[in-house]
């Protein structure tokens, strides 16, 4: 059996499959799975019962077929010097105060970067793009005018900016490689492919909110509508989270297609589409930007599922959030909390179960089956964030089903107490 375009379903004949006992020629007749349905080859005319065993099996055969052939993995590409980008008007969402992640997979073209016709900056993304130095944070290859091969992470605080640098070697992303920046109160870090590449000390401080929009594959625009800071690649699998990963946390999930993470975290999967799977924004495409097929392959687990609401603190809802994926075997995983006062004392709470109905407590809904529960004490960082490890087992507890929740100490909660919601998860 071959496979043709479109997911088709042919049939190689042998010699004489076609010739009838007295050397006549037989009749081939063209066979569909259903009305209106696409052709699934060209069969010999033999007998009815041999028609229709092998139509069976053709069209059982077909939803496989074109279901791998839709599954191809694509992202979107660009080229420097031809303007084209993917933006969204401002959220906080994007300059999360408890620290940061973003990361992709990408391709760059270092061999077709001009040099000596003015500075390049090609961007992966970007926050805040009007005007110099109002940015957030970038990620983006600091060319210059002489095609600098520098991957170069900005942070800027609200005490001031943290520049990390990595060195990379002609061609060394002109194949998918993984990339991703972090900062938190105490490291702005680079990692290539989980790697850590490049890290300098925090300064205790959150990102600086100037508002602005989240720009992707492209930094500014230059005078005149220069596109000397387009992206010169592929990007595929952006991600953001409310958070600073660990390099454990980033090489365990790395090589997955997370969708419907909770706890705001942005998945941009760019399977033909711009928008977020976890959080809905979507990117709105100015110029030709164009989904291009990949070679990656990764996987798709589930993140967890978001049950119930916060109650609001001081700084908002707490988000929780999974570190990662919980797949037997991820000794990374674990669950943030973020949006906690600064140094706040916590309680990290797990069961077996999500409560049918919340229980009030202490004027927080507490979302979790009380009789499973198991609590957790700890302490929030600087910048509000709390985590909760806890290594999958690599086999015997696939299917497991937990929940979890955490609650602060908070002077905005109506009794000095303020809970995020509930998230439950499903050991794969």
């Amino acid at each position: 059996m071959s496979r043709g375009a479109g997911a088709a379903v042919g049939f190689r004949r042998r010699a004489g499959d076609d010739i009838g006992p007295r050397g006549r020629a037989k009749t081939a007749k063209d066979y569909r799975c259903g009305a209106g349905a696409a052709t699934i080859g060209r069969l010999p005319h033999r007998s009815t019962q041999h028609e229709a065993t092998m139509r069976t099996i053709a069209c059982s055969l077909l939803p496989l077929i074109a279901g791998a052939v839709s599954a191809q993995d694509t992202g979107v590409s660009f080229v420097n010097g031809v303007d084209a980008f993917l933006e969204l008007p401002y959220s906080a969402q994007f300059i999360p105060q408890s620290g940061f992640t973003v990361e992709a997979w990408v391709t760059y073209d270092d061999s077709t970067i001009l040099s000596n016709s003015g500075n390049r900056y090609p961007t992966i993304a970007r926050q805040h793009v009007s005007g110099g130095g109002n940015e957030a944070w970038f990620l983006r290859v600091n060319a210059g005018g002489n095609n600098t091969l520098q991957l170069r992470f900005r942070a800027s605080t609200t005490g001031g900016n943290i520049i990390v640098n990595y060195n990379f070697s002609p061609g060394q992303f002109a194949t998918w490689t993984h990339v991703a920046a972090t900062a938190d109160a105490t490291a702005v870090t680079l990692y290539v492919n989980g790697a850590t590449v490049a890290s300098l000390p925090g300064n205790g401080l959150p990102l600086r909110d100037m508002g602005g929009e989240l720009r992707v594959g492209k930094g500014a625009t230059l005078a005149g509508g220069v596109a000397n800071e387009v992206w010169n690649g592929d990007i595929d699998e952006l991600r953001i989270w409310p958070f600073a990963r660990t390099a454990a946390e980033i090489q365990a999930s790395m090589n997955e297609k997370l969708q419907a993470v909770p706890g705001l975290v942005a998945t941009w999967n760019f399977d033909n589409t711009l928008v977020d799977t976890s959080t809905g924004n979507v990117l709105v495409a100015n110029g030709a930007v164009g989904f291009t097929a990949n070679t990656l392959m990764l996987g798709t687990p589930s993140a967890g599922t978001a049950l119930g609401a916060s109650s609001a603190g001081c700084l908002g809802d707490i988000l929780l959030s999974p570190t990662g994926a919980p797949t037997s075997g991820n000794a990374a995983f674990g669950v943030a909390g973020s949006r906690l006062p600064a140094s706040a004392f916590a309680f990290f709470a797990t069961a077996f179960a999500a409560a049918p109905a919340p229980l009030p407590i202490a004027g927080i809904d507490y979302w979790l089956d009380p009789g499973s529960t198991i609590a957790v004490f700890t302490q929030a960082d600087a910048l509000g964030l709390v985590r909760f490890a806890l290594p999958m087992p690599a086999s015997g507890f696939t299917g497991v089903n937990l929940a979890f929740q955490v609650a602060a100490l908070d002077a905005c909660g109506s009794q000095g107490l303020t809970a995020s919601n509930a998230m439950a998860i499903t050991i794969q």
